[in-house]
C-alpha cells in the first residue's frame, strides 16, 4: 500500500501526491499534473526532487529535507501507471491562487516522560532513605517537602528538551501526510489516523480546531513523534516557558532534598 504524501518546502510550497495526480501549490498558483503524463521522478540532491514529464519538461520541487524527498519520490514512482500519455505539459493545469491563510495553531501532543520520571522517582526515594538512615528521622522532612517542586520541575524541564528535540528531528527528516479524524479518546481528545510512507497506519492526538481532515508531520524513524503544526516560534515559546517555570522548581527541590547533608 502506497500512501498519499505531501512535500512541504522550506518556503511553504507544497507538492501533494494523491487522487491520481500531483498538485504543486505555492503562494501564486496551483499546478495540477496527472500521473499519466509523469515519465519519472528523481531526487535532485539535498532537499529537491525533479518531476520529469513525458514531453521532457521538468518541475523542480522543494521537500524540506532529504528523507521526505526520498520517500516522496519512491511513493510517486510506485504510483505511476504503466501506460503514459505523451501529451506532457499540454495536460498540466495551472490555477492562480490568492495568498493562503495562516495555519491554525495547535499543541504538540508528545508524551514520553513516564520512563524518565520513574528513574528520577527511584533515585529520589533512594535519597530519602539515605537521609533517614544517615541522620535522625526528623531530617527526612526535607526530601518529603521537596517532592512536589522537584518532580514538577523535572517534568517541565523534560518536556522542554523533548519538544525541542522532536522539532529538530521533524525539520531534518519529517514527512508530511494527510490525517483523518478517527475518534475521540476517553478524555474527549480528537484522534487522527494517518498512513506513513511505508503503508503502516498510525494514530495521533490532535485538536478539535483541526477539522475532519488535516495534515501531520511525522518522524519516519519514530512515528510516535509528530506535529500538526511544525512551528519554530511556538516550539521556542513552549520550551522557554517550560524552562522558565521548571528550572527554579527543579533546582529548589533538589537543593531541599540534599539539604540535610550540609547541615551540622
Amino acid at each position: 500500500m502506497v500512501s498519499a504524501q505531501i512535500l512541504v518546502g522550506s518556503d511553504g510550497t507544497e507538492t501533494v501526491l494523491g487522487g491520481g495526480g500531483l498538485q504543486l501549490v505555492d503562494r501564486r498558483a496551483r499546478t495540477e499534473i496527472p500521473l499519466a503524463v509523469v515519465q519519472k521522478a528523481r531526487t535532485s540532491g539535498g532537499n529537491q526532487a525533479e518531476i520529469v514529464l513525458t514531453d521532457g519538461a521538468v518541475h523542480r520541487v522543494d521537500g524540506g529535507n532529504p528523507t521526505a524527498v526520498a520517500a516522496f519520490v519512491s511513493a510517486l514512482t510506485a504510483a505511476l501507471p504503466e501506460r503514459r500519455d505523451p501529451a506532457g505539459s499540454a495536460r498540466v493545469t495551472v490555477t492562480p491562487l490568492t495568498p493562503p491563510a495562516e495555519p491554525e495553531t495547535t499543541k504538540n501532543p508528545f508524551d514520553k516522560v513516564r520512563a524518565t520520571l520513574l528513574a528520577i522517582f527511584i533515585a529520589y526515594v533512594g535519597n530519602a532513605i539515605g537521609v533517614g538512615v544517615a541522620y535522625e528521622a526528623g531530617a527526612i522532612i526535607f526530601p518529603l517537602f521537596a517532592v512536589i517542586p522537584f518532580f514538577f520541575g523535572a517534568a517541565l524541564q523534560f518536556a522542554a528538551v523533548q519538544k525541542t528535540g522532536v522539532y529538530r528531528a521533524l525539520k531534518e527528516r519529517g514527512i508530511t501526510v494527510p490525517a483523518h479524524f478517527a475518534h475521540r479518546n476517553k478524555n474527549g481528545v480528537p484522534v487522527y489516523r494517518f498512513t506513513g510512507a511505508d503503508g503502516v497506519e498510525h494514530l495521533a492526538q490532535g485538536s478539535s480546531t483541526l477539522g475532519p481532515e488535516t495534515r501531520v508531520v511525522y518522524d519516519p524513524e519514530s512515528p510516535l513523534d509528530y506535529s500538526f503544526e511544525l512551528s519554530a516560534r511556538s516550539t521556542a515559546l513552549s520550551a522557554f516557558f517550560h524552562t522558565f517555570f521548571g528550572l527554579p522548581l527543579l533546582v529548589g527541590g533538589a537543593a531541599l532534598a540534599v539539604l540535610p547533608y550540609f547541615l551540622d
